[in-house]
């Protein structure tokens, strides 16, 4: 059944399904069929002079679509055209006729026949239908205007329109969009309502349009500027595409690439990366700003050593003998320097003797650390560890590092990338064993951006250095064969993760003739040389370099030395400009006002005479070490301890400590009690200090004090003040105090010495413990000072109020006294302090009675009369020695 009447009573009629293509009234449309029943439907209905339906398919892939698988929604169209391909497909020309809706399916073979309904719109001849044709009408004037595909044809046609309904078709039919958003077009069976949709859709299509049509203009305006540019530098592109074509080279910088990307020992990971892109450079327009990007990436990479290696022989004997040529004196630190390399040596014969080793073998398991004040020599040794080896010397400074890219680099996605401090140290020393000095490794910070410490740790742990990973290189790389040395100022300020991988060497500062023999073997040489002056140009008098150290340069190291012997030469060049001064020049004590100015330190001189409540302390500085001034009074108060002079929360400890043992044994304690005899405060009850305030103070308030050594000074200082009584002049003390009153071992105590020298100090009074590190001090140092050793406070009285105190001591059975080494100068100055002249009495026996004190074996205080137990710590007293302290 082909035309005619279906079973249902309706028309039907040969059905021919369309994959999108959607056919409207009154347009028409060429079409290609191909599918044997879509051919057999088109040829019956030309054969017949018949129409035919024309319904969309819901899914294009259906070969054999049945009624279920197309549109309900179609259109009767007549076939005006048909022609018979070779390959048996057909290309007919249609013209849609009306709306149908598609009902059932009356027969199958050879095609589909389907009884159709036709659709007619209710309200197309209506006043609003005709308002809404009108503004399509502009806005598809519009369309066609700004739409590049469409002619101005189709505006003539849409003008030709009988009737609103038959406009609303022919522009559909002309919009460029979906065939879904046509079926739905389509199926809108109301004019007024297909009208609206349309103008809809015109309106959006348009501003869309004319956005990018101004945009369209912009860009034109813009190519026009540099029209001729770009199509020389397209031409330039074709060209080169052309000789890649044609398999010739590349240009020069690509091939240059690739010839160092070939040379290099890149590995794997690292060469993946260059060949990819190698491949984007040759692909990358030439106005394209990646080509930059790849270049410098391209750089960094080739530049690193990748496997390039110096002179790795650790000759130790080449080394010691360089450090002696460019270093005066730092005797241990020398030592430790060769010890170290003596193992790296070792390890790197044992690894070559086993075939070799997955690390570097002659890269200790520590990584060094000097440690000291600044203008020690730390940088210089360095300098000279790496000119003995014969390796680069790279520094890589972290002083105010805080950002984590600056040690792992940035990673490429952002502008401006870079890599890491430590890659960009390897490049600029071209091998991967250079000498890496980490400058400054205590002034690292930290913020939002990271933690350069925990970056560091990847750098300076040997157990995963060789796999360490840059974020701009995106490969990892092998930094096991580094010698890394670290510099800090103060070892406390370095994090912990990092200290528990480094080697310390601490550096002390110079004593007096160390500074003198730099200064001439090193310093006035080097000053003559780059200010332009010959060698004898200038020459000091006698004393010249003793009083410029002493008065204008106290410091730990010797860089303001050399500052102003700077200044000194470069007045002495003036002069011999201006005034034609002839050389040589001999700077003589006197002149010293004249080319440095006041001398600094004048003022800073020792009073001769003891103050009540004042006693000296020494500080271990970053810079050094200072001699500080301890004051103490007492004021109407509470019986509070009020401290200032911006003590950090150890040193505040120290002085509560001290406080509180001169408040528990200043009744117990002979000598204690003595002291405090004269005290109004003393009453029968003992101490009554419930109206007074102890007031201390350490001056330079602006400056933060901590730390536990200055304990034995805070005591002295309150005793002083409590007992009325003046401590002897140019006498220092450190130590830390218990509150059994016991002095406990400090460190720094090189560089206390030497403040104490340099300030005037005669006597120091030290810890027992320490004895051994005193010992190891040069013995120029030590023999300038009265040294004094105590183990607890009662045997560091005689020494700090001299006359004041009994010097009665315990005899073996109660305590040992208090020993001391003097020097030379100082031998017979102070022999009162341990025995009060005439006095035939043996230690530890009372000269009244003849009968042996009793002593706590805790806390040394002498217990009173009968009593057989100590009364502070209710110790029963055993009548054996006081213990030895062992701190």
């Amino acid at each position: 059944m082909t035309t005619g009447e279906g079973q249902g009573g309706g028309a039907a009629l040969p059905l021919l399904p369309t994959r999108e293509i959607v056919l409207f009234p009154r347009m028409v449309a060429p079409l290609f069929v191909g599918r044997e029943k879509s051919v057999s439907a088109i040829e019956t209905a030309f054969a017949a002079q018949s129409p035919l339906i024309l319904c969309a398919q819901r899914e294009a892939a259906v070969e054999d679509p049945s009624l279920d698988d197309l549109r309900p929604m179609g259109v009767r169209a007549r076939v005006l055209q048909l022609y018979k391909l070779p390959d048996g497909s057909v290309k007919a020309l249609v013209e849609g006729d009306e709306r149908v809706r598609t009902e059932r399916v009356v027969a199958s073979e050879p095609h589909l026949v389907i009884e159709y309904t036709a659709v007619e719109s209710p309200d197309a001849d209506t006043a609003r239908a005709r308002s809404l044709a009108r503004r399509v009408t502009d806005e598809f004037a519009r369309y066609v205007h700004l739409h590049p595909g469409l002619a101005d044809e189709a505006q003539f046609v849409v003008q030709q329109a009988g009737d609103t309904d038959q406009l609303a078709d022919i522009v559909a039919a002309h919009l460029q969009t979906e065939a879904a958003e046509k079926q739905a077009l389509l199926e809108i069976v109301s004019t007024q309502e297909r009208l609206l949709a349309l103008l809809e859709s015109l309106v959006e299509e348009n501003a869309v349009l004319g956005v990018e049509q101004e945009l369209a203009l912009k860009v034109q305006e813009r190519i026009e500027g540099a029209q001729r540019q770009m199509l020389l530098q397209e031409k330039l592109r074709v060209l080169r595409d052309e000789i890649e074509e044609a398999g010739e080279e590349p240009d020069e910088d690509i091939a240059d690439y690739a010839r160092r990307a070939d040379e290099a020992q890149l590995s794997p990971a690292a060469r993946r990366l260059v060949t990819r892109e190698l491949t984007k450079l040759r692909q990358a327009p030439p106005m394209s700003p990646e080509i930059a990007v790849i270049r410098g990436f391209l750089d960094t990479v080739l530049d690193l050593p990748w496997g390039k290696l110096a002179s790795a022989e650790v000759d130790v004997v080449r080394v010691s003998r360089h450090l002696e040529r460019t270093h005066h004196g730092l005797k241990d630190v020398k030592d430790r320097i060769l010890e170290y390399l003596a193992v790296c040596r070792l390890r790197a014969d044992a690894g070559r003797a086993g075939g070799g080793a997955s690390v570097a073998a002659d890269q200790p398991a520590t990584i060094l650390c000097l440690a000291g004040p600044p203008g020690t020599g730390k940088s210089s040794i360095a300098q000279s560890i790496a000119d003995a080896l014969r390796r680069p010397f790279v520094r890589v400074a972290l002083g105010g590092v805080r950002d984590e890219a600056e040690i792992r680099g940035h990673r490429r996605t952002y502008i401006g990338a870079m890599p890491g401090r430590i890659v960009e140290g390897l490049a600029k020393a071209g091998v991967d064993n250079p000498v890496m000095l980490l400058d400054e490794l205590d002034k690292l910070d930290s913020d939002w951006r990271g933690n350069p410490a925990a970056a560091l740790m990847e750098v300076l742990d040997p157990a995963h250095n060789h796999a360490f990973r840059d974020n701009y290189l995106e490969a990892e790389y092998d930094l096991s064969r580094v010698f890394f040395i670290a510099t800090a100022n103060d070892v406390d300020a370095v994090p912990a993760t990092l200290y528990d991988r480094l080697e310390v060497i601490p550096l002390s500062g110079y004593t007096m003739t160390e500074k003198l023999a730099i200064a001439r073997r090193h310093l006035l040489p080097r000053v003559a040389r780059d200010t332009g002056l010959g060698r004898g140009d200038v020459r000091y008098a006698r004393g010249v370099l003793q009083a410029i150290i002493r008065d204008y340069t106290r410091e730990a190291g010797v860089r303001e030395l050399e500052r102003a012997l700077r200044r000194i030469d470069r007045k002495v060049a003036r002069r011999h400009l201006e005034e034609g001064l002839g050389f040589p020049v001999t700077v003589r004590p006197g002149d010293l006002r004249g080319y440095l100015g006041e001398a600094h330190w004048l003022e800073a001189e020792l009073p001769r005479r003891g103050s009540v409540g004042e006693s000296l302390g020494l500080a271990y500085t970053s810079d050094g070490g200072e001699v500080l001034t301890i004051e103490a009074t007492l004021s109407r108060g509470r019986g509070e301890l009020v401290l200032t002079g911006q003590l950090g929360e150890v040193m505040q400890e120290s002085a509560s400590t001290a406080w509180g043992h001169l408040l528990a044994y200043a009744e117990h304690d002979p000598q204690l009690r003595r002291l405090v005899a004269s005290s109004p405060f003393l009453t029968a009850d003992g101490l009554d200090l419930s109206t007074q305030d102890v007031r201390v103070h350490v001056p330079e308030g602006a400056v933060p004090k901590d730390g536990p050594s200055a304990g034995l000074a805070l005591a002295t200082a309150m005793l002083s003040a409590l007992a009325r009584t003046p401590v002897r002049p140019r006498v220092a003390m450190t130590g830390e105090i218990t509150l059994g009153g016991r002095i406990l071992r400090v460190g720094g105590l090189k560089e206390k010495l030497l403040a104490a020298a340099r300030s005037g100090v005669r006597t120091v009074v030290l810890p027992a413990a320490n004895r051994g590190t005193i010992e190891e001090l040069p013995h120029e140092l030590t023999a300038r000072l009265d040294l004094v050793y105590v183990a607890n406070l009662r045997e560091a009285l005689p020494h700090v109020f001299g006359d004041e105190v009994s010097t009665r001591r315990a005899s073996k059975g109660h305590g040992q006294p208090a020993s001391r080494e003097v020097g030379a100068k100082d031998m017979h100055d102070h022999e009162h302090d341990h025995q009060t002249p005439g006095s035939t009495e043996e230690p530890g026996v009372d000269a009244g009675s003849g009968t042996l004190e009793k002593h706590c074996s805790q806390c040394g205080g002498l217990i009173e009369g009968s009593d057989e137990f100590c009364q502070v710590c209710a110790i029963e007293y055993s009548g054996g020695e006081v213990p030895e302290n062992k701190e």
